[in-house]
């Protein structure tokens, strides 16, 4: 019961800054629901979870719950939403996005601690950059899923997801060697 004040207590104790991003968490959550609804997936009670959990990960930013929403909106739209692409997969994954770097920033500060404009400038400069990929992958996945003739979307099986995951290791490692070596 005593978690459970003290996380009253960090809620309602938290800087402004604090307050907005954790309000970002919140709406990273909705944005994937009412993506998930305009996709035809789940049915009330997924929704509610949804929200549910989203309102988890605004509470509790620093523990399990954001990871929990992730693998609830991956798994729930795989599992009911029709179809290897749908134009509600970008706003459903921007949500996620949204939601994953709000609240490891809420994470990483202190709750009654302003977070610094040089941190959240930072941290909105990294969203933009994946929410650019976020939309080139999902342009990229659309166009493959549209795909028409012998081969259809269908034949090219795993392979689009390789080469994704191909491209996104080795942009990683020249990042990283980047970092360490900033000649």
């Amino acid at each position: 019961m005593r978690e459970l004040v003290d996380l009253w207590g960090d809620l309602r104790t938290c800087s402004r800054t604090h307050r907005y991003v954790r309000g970002g968490v919140l709406a990273g959550a909705a944005l994937w629901v009412l993506a998930y609804i305009a996709a035809g997936g789940g049915n009330p009670w997924a929704w509610g979870g949804g929200i549910f959990i989203g309102v988890l990960a605004v509470i509790q930013p620093h523990t399990i719950a954001p990871g929990l929403f992730l693998g609830f909106g991956v798994a729930s739209w795989w599992a009911t939403v029709d179809g290897p692409w749908h134009w509600a997969l970008l706003p459903a994954a921007l949500g996620l996005v949204l939601l994953h770097t709000c609240a490891a920033l809420c994470a990483s500060v202190p709750a009654q601690a302003p977070i610094p404009e040089s941190v959240l400038s930072r941290w909105l400069a990294r969203l933009g950059l994946v929410s650019a990929v976020t939309v080139l992958v999902w342009g990229v996945a659309g166009a493959l899923s549209t795909r028409t003739g012998g081969e259809g979307a269908e034949a090219l099986g795993a392979w689009p997801g390789i080469a994704g995951l191909a491209v996104l290791a080795t942009g990683l490692v020249v990042y990283l060697r980047w970092r360490t070596n900033p000649t």
